[in-house]
C-alpha cells in the first residue's frame, strides 16, 4: 500500500488529528494480531521501576526549562 504523505501534508493540523486517531482506534481492534516488540517489555519494566522511585522525579518546571533548549 502507498499513502499519499502529500494530500496529509496538506489537512489542517485538527485533520491530521482526526486521521490518528482513527489509525490508533483501527490497530487497537486488531491488538490480538499484534506481537509487541521484545524491546518493548524491557521499556515497560524501567518504566515500571522509575514509578516506584519518586524521589528521581523531575519537576514539571525542570522538564519545561529542559525542553526550551
Amino acid at each position: 500500500m502507498i499513502v499519499d504523505t502529500q494530500k496529509i501534508d496538506e489537512l489542517p493540523l485538527a485533520g491530521k488529528l482526526e486521521l490518528l486517531e482513527a489509525i490508533s482506534d483501527a490497530l487497537s481492534r486488531d491488538v490480538s494480531k499484534f506481537e509487541s516488540p521484545t524491546w518493548h517489555q524491557k521499556v515497560l519494566q524501567e518504566r515500571e521501576y522509575e514509578l516506584d522511585e519518586p524521589q528521581n522525579w523531575l519537576s514539571l518546571d525542570t522538564v519545561k526549562k529542559a525542553l526550551n533548549r
